[in-house]
């Protein structure tokens, strides 16, 4: 890339050196993560014993088929459901520490849009 006007060392890109996976800053620090739902016909264990470490710069998938417990993980770690039992912390913070930062973003799996509103009525 060349800007105009500009000096060829004030074009080059510095070198990106991202962490490399397992380097140790953890990102996401789940332990003994269990979360049950209680329903009218009784309880509902979404989670159970789920232990998980991300470290910064990983790329992680969850996997697995479907109402075993992929989005109510990802729907704990937003803070938009609370654990029955374990802790979990985000960048070292609690999932609500985190969220009120804006430290991540979250996209919902189905669209929360009212039809019948405008683009800034459904912000």
């Amino acid at each position: 890339m060349t800007l105009v006007g500009a000096r060829s060392d004030e074009t080059q890109a510095a070198p990106r050196s991202p962490r490399p996976p397992g380097s140790g800053k953890r990102v996401i620090d789940i332990a003994h993560l269990s979360l049950t739902f209680v329903t009218a016909d009784g309880p509902v264990h979404a989670l159970s014993n789920i232990d998980l470490v991300i470290e910064e710069g990983e790329f992680v998938s969850l996997i697995g088929p479907s109402g075993c417990g992929k989005t109510t993980l990802l729907r704990v770690i937003a803070d938009l459901e609370t654990p029955s039992e374990g802790t979990i912390s985000v960048n070292g913070e609690s999932p609500q520490e985190a969220r009120l930062k804006r430290a991540y973003g979250y996209v919902f799996q189905a669209p929360a849009l009212y039809p019948w509103r405008s683009i800034a009525q459904n912000i």
